[in-house]
């Protein structure tokens, strides 16, 4: 079965969705949207945290909101692919979130590349904030508890011990869109991400009981 879902893979490039709905029916997996069925928080001060585009990869991936499926993007009918450096570090959203353009909250993790679709937890240490086209866009930052920087607890630390990383994050998102796009804000502390963080908790929660 393995061997046959890989040469539909081939056979269909680019179309992951697809894949994923055969191997859902021939393993008899259930069909679940990640947006709402993850559960906000692990346990203690992790996070959950999904991934869309893995470390390393150029493809514009995102999650269908309403059917829970990830879709590649397209722009002028083609694949969006990101006109720059690979991401550095695996990008996805946290859970039962909603941000201010309607979206779950983005996350980077700083971590070695994790596969497409998996659930990860996390600890948040902060977040960026950005304005794309004048609207806000905070970029949340999180670390694995086992993975190089388990020992950064806070953006502080990221930008006192580990400068050229804090750096780095923020100078690819001021660059892989195009010019003048983005905006650079301010860094974020983890107290003030954390507030953010809860009340996009709280509007997702209203949004479930609004439409339940």
């Amino acid at each position: 079965m393995k061997i046959f879902l890989e040469k539909l893979e081939k056979y269909f490039k680019g179309m992951k969705p697809l894949i994923l709905l055969l191997s859902l029916f021939f393993t008899g997996a259930v069909l679940s949207n990640p947006v709402n069925e993850v559960p906000f928080k692990k346990e203690g001060d992790l996070f959950n945290f999904y991934i869309e585009i893995p470390a390393g990869t150029k493809e514009k991936w995102e999650i269908n909101k309403s059917s829970g499926l990830l879709e590649l993007e397209q722009k002028n009918n083609q694949a969006r692919i990101v006109s720059f450096l690979a991401y550095p570090g695996n990008y996805g959203f946290i859970p039962q979130t909603i941000s201010g353009d309607g979206d779950p909250i983005d996350l980077i993790d700083l971590d070695e590349s994790s596969p497409q679709g998996t659930v990860k937890q996390v600890k948040i240490i902060g977040a960026i904030y950005f304005k794309d086209r004048g609207e806000p866009d905070y970029k949340y930052i999180a670390v694995s508890p086992s993975g190089t920087f388990n020992g950064v607890n806070t953006i502080e630390e990221l930008l006192l011990y580990k400068p050229s990383v804090a750096e780095i994050i923020k100078l690819w998102f001021l660059s892989y869109k195009e010019s003048g796009k983005m905006n650079f804000i301010r860094f974020i502390d983890l107290d003030e991400s954390m507030d953010i963080l809860r009340v996009s908790h709280e509007r997702w929660r209203t949004e479930q009981n609004e439409t339940n």
